[in-house]
């Protein structure tokens, strides 16, 4: 087992708990870690990992305790995750990621409005105390509608720079750590997002894991990525599952809108739409 004795693992979740604990319990089967511990409103039976009781949150709230320092983590580094992502490839940590107090997965240039600094997803992240630290400024709020991620990798991350000396590493070392909207080029550490789970799941697993999340999930960006991939597959069962699940809490209208915004281009969602909708009266 790869030794990460400087590192605890984290999460918090309100929503899908019995899916973050399955996250958490293949990253411990991979690495031994200092301590883990999920922060949650609703404690379930732990199991090599413990659980801090905080107050329900909903998506804001979430976004909110993720911007200030975790309670009770004090190890030099926290690896924090959530229920759609976890490690895959525990020989690909490199000792350099510890020269970095942020490494995220990068995101694509002029993609969610990013310029230069692309660097990176909070929903796989490696974080130092140093950065926690200094996260506890109360300067540092969370501001509505901004995700955790925009916020400390763009909003304040000059401030964090200049003032704390926080290093966020560079796009390279990205790269090798994990992966989330841009397709890898090597093996990595780890990844993010329902999109890219049909790379480790079959389809039976992916149909028992859809049966539990929250409904929210049905209406986000990367539940209709994970319905293009099966699509490029022409796994078209898949797809026809998906796009059903979808719209038994979808109706017509809004789910046309989710999938022409969540796309590339319009078009593509449009076409994509079309496709199931098809599928689903065949």
């Amino acid at each position: 087992m790869f030794d990460l004795s400087d590192v605890t693992l984290c999460a918090a979740d309100s929503a899908n708990i019995g899916l973050t604990v399955r996250a958490l319990r293949i990253c411990l089967s991979q690495c031994k870690f200092a301590d883990a511990v999920l922060f949650t409103h609703e404690p379930p039976a732990a199991d090599g990992f413990r659980t801090v009781a905080v107050n329900k949150f909903d998506r804001a709230g979430y976004q909110a305790f993720r911007t200030k320092p975790p309670p009770t983590v004090e190890t030099p580094f926290a690896l924090f995750i959530e229920w759609d992502g976890y490690v895959i490839e525990p020989r690909m940590w490199h000792p350099h990621f510890r020269e970095y107090d942020y490494i995220g997965a990068r995101w694509q240039i002029g993609a969610y409005g990013v310029s230069t600094n692309n660097v990176g997803n909070s929903g796989f992240c490696l974080q130092s105390k140093k950065l926690y630290d200094a996260l506890a400024d109360p300067r540092i709020t969370y501001v509505p509608d901004e995700n955790v991620d925009f916020l400390v990798c763009g909003r304040y991350r000059p401030m964090l720079e200049r003032e704390f000396g926080i290093k966020f590493a560079p796009a390279a070392i990205a790269d090798q750590f994990a992966f989330e909207t841009i397709m890898p080029t090597q093996p990595t550490f780890g990844f993010h997002g329902l999109g890219n789970m049909f790379r480790y799941l079959d389809d039976r697993e992916m149909m028992d894991m859809i049966e539990r999340v929250d409904p929210y999930v049905l209406r986000t960006q990367q539940f209709i990525v994970l319905t293009l991939q099966y699509a490029l597959k022409a796994k078209f069962k898949m797809v026809e599952y998906l796009y059903g699940k979808m719209r038994e809490r979808v109706p017509f209208e809004e789910a046309l809108t989710l999938f022409r915004k969540s796309l590339a281009k319009p078009e593509f969602g449009q076409e994509l739409f079309a496709l199931c909708e098809r599928l689903s009266h065949w």
